[in-house]
């Protein structure tokens, strides 16, 4: 990857992980505040930096595949980070098709959506009638029973901007000598 393209793929990711850690932040002033509006608002911008870096390192196309490869190498991000999978990103974004399905398929119909564990009324409360949540014991987000844990999306969010805020600092051109 030319080296003024690569600068531009880091600036973008540290963009998003500022994004990111803004939401964090945010969630947490949310939190503490009761402020519910505030918090899923944070929620949402969090998942949409999230994935966006999760694109940016691992295209769906997979023509980009390895110049990504290259971005991934020179940011120091594995294969193993907890920015890669997008499936659960993907379905909480994608609520209005968790919607449809759930109204064709639910068969108590007991919605439940924007809310915190533990909360007693879930107990009889089936996963598919679970929209998002969040567990505060856990610290993660929920979507019909599935986890999202936030402190290690968070630790690799901060190394990650940390990373890529030190390779902006290097030339953006390549210099022939």
């Amino acid at each position: 990857m030319e080296t003024s393209l690569l600068r531009q793929f880091q600036r973008e990711v540290e963009r998003q992980c500022q994004f990111a850690m803004i939401a964090l932040q945010d969630m947490d002033e949310a939190s503490a505040n009761s402020d519910g509006k505030l918090f899923w608002y944070s929620v949402q911008g969090l998942l949409v930096a999230v994935e966006s870096i999760s694109r940016l390192l691992w295209p769906p196309n997979q023509g980009a595949s390895e110049q990504r490869e290259a971005l991934r190498k020179n940011l120091g991000v594995g294969e193993d980070s907890p920015l890669k999978p997008r499936e659960f990103v993907e379905r909480f974004l994608r609520y209005d098709e968790s919607l449809e399905q759930w109204h064709e398929s639910s068969e108590h119909r007991r919605f439940f959506d924007s809310y915190t564990e533990p909360l007693d009324v879930l107990a009889e409360t089936p996963p598919e009638d679970r929209f998002r949540g969040y567990q505060m014991e856990k610290n993660a987000l929920l979507f019909h029973g599935e986890a999202y844990e936030i402190a290690p999306i968070s630790k690799a969010l901060e190394e990650l901007q940390r990373r890529a805020e030190e390779e902006m600092q290097k030339p953006r051109f390549d210099h022939d000598i």
